[in-house]
């Protein structure tokens, strides 16, 4: 008898253990790799904050892709705001602080007083 022909007989019950724990290894393996997935899609897709504010942006005449770029504001909120300056009557200047951006739906005080740093207004 070579090393080759070594077999090992199992009973039924005993293959039925060794199956259940191979698809439970296999089934960890898996998770673990879904979830080292989900860790590096996360990290490389999560937005960085900002250390500093980057250059001002005037809310009167800000584009979707400018407001967008404020933090608290996303496609649905610069939306808002650009539907909210076309409602007003022409060449009036809406938005004369953060503070007036309250207005808008989903901004109240603290998201105004966040977005202050970021903001410039005509005048200033």
């Amino acid at each position: 008898m070579t090393g080759s022909d070594v077999s090992i007989r199992l009973e039924p019950s005993q293959k039925m253990i060794l199956w259940t724990r191979g698809c439970m290894a296999a089934a960890g393996l898996v998770l673990s790799g879904l979830m080292v997935m989900l860790a590096v899609s996360y990290w490389t897709h999560r937005q960085m904050p900002l250390e500093s504010p980057p250059l001002r942006i005037n809310p009167n005449t800000a584009t979707m892709a400018s407001l967008v770029r404020l933090p608290g504001v996303g496609k649905a909120r610069a939306m808002d705001i650009i539907h909210y300056r076309q409602n007003q009557q022409p060449n009036k200047v809406v938005f004369l602080s953060a503070r007036d951006l309250q207005a808008i739906g989903g901004i109240g005080p603290k998201t105004a007083v966040a977005l202050e740093p970021w903001l410039i207004f005509d005048g200033e």
